[in-house]
């Protein structure tokens, strides 16, 4: 894992994922790709497109602009290989064409041009492209690779996926839990997930949990309380029986996940 991509726009997440993405490049002694989003403002009227479109348009690039400026004057200080990019567009798959040749995908739980925190954008990220998607929640400020990492296990595709997307970075942790909940259909062994990490120099452990109840407030609960700094999960891998265990928990998990979520599909 040596090419790091993260959104760049001017919005309430913007220092949360340019720092995480800070970290982890020193961290693989890799390269930053900062991909500069400028939505397409759309203005209807009774005749169609508004007029005012274009005006929007060059106050968005002014902006964003003068955002790029800033950050150029701070990451020229920060010691990092770096390049920037372009794309005049908040579409998921005019993003991900720019995403063919990175390693990992930074992203925040607000989309761009959406004040909603639902982590949509990472998941329809993670569905499109082949490279594992990092969702950071907005008040994040860093990312210890070096600390405890925890991957949400359930014996999906995109749970293994996941893992594999994450080894390279898992590699660095202090420690990794692998978590699962239930597996009363018998799909997998999370102790094979922790004897595969080993065998990459993880020190890895696992834990399945009986499940109770709902599974979201399950995983949110350790999410909270399982001392990680960061989480490797599947996401929306599932089939229709499986989605009914695990998709309404990982809609709920990108929407309110406390620690950073490192997703593949």
């Amino acid at each position: 894992m040596k090419t790091i991509m993260v959104l760049i726009h001017d919005d309430v997440c913007q220092e949360a994922r340019l720092q995480c993405a800070l970290d982890i490049v020193r961290a693989v002694e890799g390269h930053l790709v900062c991909l500069d989003v400028v939505p397409m403002p759309v203005m209807a009227d009774g005749f169609g497109v508004g007029g005012g479109v274009g005006v929007l348009l060059i106050d968005e690039r002014e902006r964003e602009d003068n955002n790029v400026t800033r950050l150029e004057q701070r990451l020229s200080q920060e010691d990092v290989s770096y390049e920037w990019a372009r794309v005049l567009s908040h579409s998921d798959v005019a993003i991900t064409d720019n995403a063919r040749l990175v390693d990992l995908i930074v992203v925040g739980k607000q989309g761009v041009g959406d004040m909603s925190e639902s982590g949509d954008t990472a998941a329809r990220l993670a569905e499109l492209t082949s490279a594992p998607v990092l969702l950071v929640p907005t008040d994040q400020r860093r990312i210890d690779l070096f600390g405890k990492a925890l991957v949400i296990w359930n014996g999906g595709a995109a749970a293994d996926a996941a893992v594999r997307a994450a080894v390279p970075l898992l590699k660095r942790a202090s420690e990794v839990e692998v978590l699962t909940i239930g597996q009363e259909d018998g799909d997998g062994n999370p102790n094979e997930v922790a004897a595969y990490l080993a065998r990459h120099g993880c020190r890895a452990t696992a834990r399945t949990l009986p499940k109770t109840g709902d599974v979201s407030a399950q995983l949110l609960d350790a999410l909270h309380n399982s001392g990680a700094a960061w989480c490797a999960m599947g996401s929306y891998g599932h089939s229709r029986l499986r989605e009914q265990l695990f998709g309404g928990a990982s809609k709920t998990l990108l929407a309110k996940s406390p620690i950073p979520l490192l997703l593949s599909h």
